[in-house]
């Protein structure tokens, strides 16, 4: 088979010692036509001599720091995008590892069966409760993804790895306003292309569960943007097909704004929520928590985590 080019953009930052276990398992895929991009969001650490090392192995490796962008994740994805000269796309980790042969089994089907984009699960690395199972829910099965089932609809849900032909990105790019938000965008570009789920782990997902929580409480006032931007986006079509659904996001917005002390604002989502759903549980114990302490729902949480174990 004439395997196309496939560009593989690796956002790092201050993960030297993560960044040489992730471009071996890169590496070891022994994929034809690859090519690696690094894109460094400015390390204080040895992640350009670890690049510099690799790249004098390895010629189809690119280094560049994101000096373009503002500093975050999607900000440093966009500058790795910017670089791509593959026909296909994928955008994985710097602290993971790719499965053996996950390129061309991906690779394959996308061109067999002239998909645009190829989804696999990934499989969980941690001391959690759920260490080696599939981070990705939704599905039991390989198949063909319903955009407005699957992915409008929620679906699917948790950690995914794909692979992209470049042309239905149609030069849009991560928004630098959101702390994380992937979804906003994948939603946009998956609407009416065709897709498949490839049921099997292509990667090893790294959690730090922890790490996860302290980061998105720490950054309530921009993780609120994320659910503020679906509502925006796609709310309309959610509340058509699926309110309830809708009714989750409005929830996740209002915890959010209860952490960012944005009191009215979480209120005001809560009670969106419900009246979407009016029997969505959970919204109504987001009511009851809306009136405790904002020191008292990482405790909460932490709670909800450890009766998942």
């Amino acid at each position: 088979m004439d395997y196309p080019k496939l560009s593989i953009i690796v956002p790092t930052y201050n993960r030297a010692n993560c960044l040489k276990e992730c471009l071996k398992s890169i590496i070891n895929q022994n994929y034809p036509n690859l090519e690696i991009i690094i894109t460094d969001d400015n390390s204080t650490d040895n992640t350009k001599e670890v690049a510099e090392e690799y790249i004098q192995k390895y010629p189809f490796i690119k280094y560049t720091k994101n000096t373009k962008y503002p500093k975050g994740p999607n900000g440093n994805k966009n500058n790795g995008l910017d670089y791509v000269t593959g026909d296909i796309i994928g955008i994985f980790d710097d602290d993971d590892t790719m499965i053996k042969d996950a390129l061309k089994i991906m690779t394959d089907k996308l061109i067999i069966g002239n998909y645009d984009m190829i989804i696999g699960n990934c499989r969980i690395i941690s001391n959690r409760y759920d260490n080696g199972d599939f981070s990705g829910v939704g599905f039991d099965k390989d198949c063909e993804i319903d955009w407005k089932e699957d992915v409008l609809c929620g679906k699917m849900g948790g950690e995914f790895w794909s692979i992209f032909k470049k042309e239905i990105l149609n030069n849009k790019r991560f928004d630098t306003d959101l702390y994380g938000g992937e979804g906003t965008l994948w939603r946009g570009i998956m609407k009416n292309k065709k897709i498949y789920y490839i049921h099997k782990a292509v990667r090893n997902y790294k959690i730090n569960e922890n790490s996860v929580m302290h980061n998105m409480i720490d950054k309530a006032d921009k993780a609120i943007k994320n659910y503020e931007r679906d509502i925006e986006y796609y709310g309309k079509e959610m509340e058509k097909y699926c309110p309830c659904y809708l009714a989750t996001i409005y929830k996740g917005a209002a915890y959010f704004a209860k952490l960012s002390n944005q009191y009215k604002k979480s209120f005001k989502y809560i009670f969106k929520s419900i009246s979407l759903c009016p029997k969505y549980i959970s919204a109504y114990i987001m009511l009851v928590v809306n009136f405790l302490p904002k020191n008292f729902i990482p405790f909460l949480t932490k709670i909800k985590v450890y009766f998942k174990k």
